[in-house]
């Protein structure tokens, strides 16, 4: 029993060095530098070995953007207790969002199909996705109750607003600084909240 437990402990390691491995490639060069043979190399292994754990670069691809959704998903959770004001909830989820594409750029990236990081799977077609909507659905329902299509449609707005000014400052990051970025981003996140109601 002790040998299979180490076994299965040792394949987990190895499939994490693997996606670590990848995802400090993606850092450095960018997702079209990510190759199976590339991985391979860098943690000293044969490329038919990272096969075994990663059938093709859009499994792995697919691996990391569910990595990064479950972990988004895990922190709206912790938000979701630690606050009870939905509009302070909503809030702190987008400072969560911009965190996350500031400190994991990579694993932004490939969640959202960007810079050459791209699944077979669309983002919008993504169960992980849907998961993390459906939280912010729900916390922007607990203080507008409205008929779900409006919901849906306030949704978009959030997400469109969120995605689309993080993504323009990953593009614009030699032009404009960091915390030029989120200064706006928090200011333009405070009022599309504050004209929900």
């Amino acid at each position: 029993m002790e040998i299979l437990e180490r076994k299965l402990r040792s394949r987990e390691q190895t499939r994490s060095d693997i996606m670590q491995t990848a995802k400090t490639i993606a850092r450095r060069e960018g997702w079209q530098a990510v190759s199976i043979r590339k991985i391979a190399d860098a943690i000293e292994y044969s490329a038919p070995i990272v096969y075994e754990y990663f059938d093709s670069k859009d499994v792995l691809l697919s691996e990391v953007r569910n990595e990064g959704f479950l972990f988004l998903k895990e922190e709206y959770n912790r938000i979701l207790k630690l606050y009870r004001d939905p509009e302070k909830r909503l809030y702190e989820i987008s400072l969560i969002q911009w965190d996350f594409a500031r400190q994991q750029p990579e694993m932004y990236r490939v969640m959202y199909n960007l810079d050459g990081a791209f699944c077979s799977i669309p983002v919008y077609q993504s169960d992980a996705l849907q998961s993390v909507s459906d939280t912010v659905s729900a916390i922007i329902f607990s203080f507008i109750p409205k008929a779900k299509e409006s919901i849906r449609r306030l949704y978009f707005e959030w997400w469109s607003l969120s995605h689309g000014m993080i993504s323009l400052s990953m593009l614009l990051e030699d032009d404009q600084s960091p915390e030029q970025s989120e200064q706006i981003y928090r200011e333009t996140m405070r009022r599309f909240i504050r004209e929900l109601k």
